[in-house]
């Protein structure tokens, strides 16, 4: 009876198999796998807290959901969702604010971080430029930055490679938390932003519900010390010169201030500059009107493509490199030292005081950027090109540069060139712009190409502010100056 075979049919059999090889992932393989993971990066956090300059913030052991649940029950985001429910009704409301905090709230992974993610960028970084840190401060400069701080890197917004690069020029000193738009709102690189610490803001949103969202984010991550990384710009420069100032995430941030675990907020100004930015066509192209009226099946195309060429230089079929790729690093900016020497302290910063004080300190953060963006040797070609108005012969050119060098070396400006190469810069800038046919050679001349002039002028942009006359001085001015925000 037992020697009995048992035959089952086909149709019959394999929807068995299919169920029983979904139980056993979903029971045993999932299981197995999801706690060595977690054991691994368990063991990870404890070692990178005694090997990294700024340890893990606590707050990064605190499981996402525990996170999530106390966002959205922060007494002000429950106020928000009230005042919205009065029009939307109470449901919607609570799924909005919990779609908000979703969006918001990152699942930091430092196994992806640290590992993966800094593999990743490492390789994909060196196969398109040659990286440089022009301008740096000692080693121990930041040492004195207290531990009971919120550190804030502030950067000017040229890429979006801005935020690979710091990650990983700063992955042996501290994970960063960055602040991503809309375009990094597409499956899967909304997940791989979230595992990496970052969390993505709708810049055009303009209802009273998500900035509330928002801001309570802001000040509970600021609060527990979870270090930042900002850009003052609110988006890409679209025309390669610095942009004026947005205030959001800095009222934000300054909210913050002498909460939870945080004594005092430091920034750490950085300037980005790049001999091709990957997506200058793009910015480019939408100079006028940007990127709000685009459709989110245009978002979903743009970043197929872009990560294809990513994968394509990551398995080196793309071998052309871009250039250079330079970064600078300014003196820490304490805003308890700030508030003492304007006669003020933490403890007495009222509301009002602390709206009133963003304008100033984006002011001479910004301006402390502005001073610090490296010149590469694109910059100066493109400029030199343009004040020539387009024409110029290589002799020439090659002189007008190194006066140019000269003329920028003594006003102490930074340059990602070397005195010794300082007669290689020229040719190294043109090798670029004619493989991307900005410039064209015809009859020993170089000339600009009459359909690239805007991307000529991209690029000499970048370095135009440290050239001006007082009348554009002046303008650069108005555009470092913030004006005081109304209260009504």
């Amino acid at each position: 009876m037992l020697e009995r075979e048992v035959a089952l049919p086909i149709w019959l059999a394999l929807p068995v198999l299919a169920l029983a090889l979904l139980g056993a992932r979903a029971y045993i393989v999932e299981p197995l796998v999801r706690r060595a993971l977690l054991r691994r990066e368990r063991d990870l956090k404890t070692r990178l807290n005694t090997t990294l300059t700024r340890p893990l913030p606590k707050v990064l052991q605190v499981p996402r959901r525990v996170l999530t649940e106390r966002l959205f029950n922060d007494p002000i985001v429950q106020q928000a969702i009230e005042d919205a429910a009065e029009t939307d009704g109470h449901e919607a409301a609570e799924t909005e604010a919990r779609a908000y905090i979703d969006e918001l709230m990152p699942s930091f992974f430092a196994l992806f971080y640290f590992h993966v993610g800094y593999w990743l960028a490492r390789r994909w970084l060196r196969s398109m430029y040659d990286i440089q840190i022009v301008k740096q401060l000692p080693p121990d400069a930041y040492a004195d930055i207290p531990e009971d701080a919120s550190i804030v890197l502030v950067g000017n917004h040229r890429s979006n490679l801005d935020v690979a690069v710091l990650s990983y020029l700063a992955a042996r000193t501290s994970m960063i938390s960055f602040a991503a738009g809309e375009w990094a709102s597409v499956w899967p690189v909304n997940r791989i932003m979230q595992m990496s610490g970052c969390y993505i803001i709708r810049r055009e949103s303009q209802g009273r519900l998500y900035k509330t969202v928002l801001a309570r984010y802001v000040h509970m991550m600021i609060g527990a010390r979870m270090p930042q990384g900002i850009f003052l710009e609110g988006g890409l420069s679209r025309d390669g010169a610095i942009q004026p100032i947005k205030l959001g995430l800095m009222r934000y941030i300054l909210a913050g201030l002498g909460t939870g675990e945080t004594r005092d907020i430091v920034f750490i100004p950085v300037a980005f500059n790049y001999d091709r930015v990957p997506e200058d066509m793009t910015l480019l192209a939408h100079q006028d009107q940007g990127f709000t009226k685009k459709s989110r099946l245009y978002t979903i195309r743009s970043t197929a493509w872009h990560s294809l060429g990513m994968i394509a230089r990551l398995l080196r079929i793309r071998r052309q490199r871009f250039g250079q790729a330079a970064v600078s690093f300014g003196p820490a900016f304490s805003v308890r030292k700030w508030l003492t020497e304007h006669e003020e302290s933490v403890e007495t910063l009222d509301d009002a005081r602390r709206k009133a004080i963003v304008a100033p300190i984006a002011e001479n953060i910004i301006g402390q950027i502005a001073n610090m963006i490296p010149v590469l040797p694109v910059s100066l070609v493109a400029t030199v090109i343009r004040d020539k108005d387009g024409v110029i012969s290589r002799r020439q050119l090659r002189r007008e540069v190194l006066q140019l060098i000269e003329r920028l070396r003594t006003a102490e400006v930074p340059l990602a060139i070397n005195e010794a190469d300082d007669p290689n810069a020229s040719e190294l800038g043109l090798q670029v712009l004619l493989s991307r046919g900005v410039v064209i050679e015809e009859a020993g001349q170089l000339k600009s190409d009459p359909d690239k002039v805007a991307l000529l002028q991209y690029y000499a942009h970048t370095i135009s502010h440290y050239l001006v006359d007082e009348e554009a001085a002046a303008q650069l001015s108005s555009i470092l100056t913030v004006p005081e925000p109304s209260r009504a």
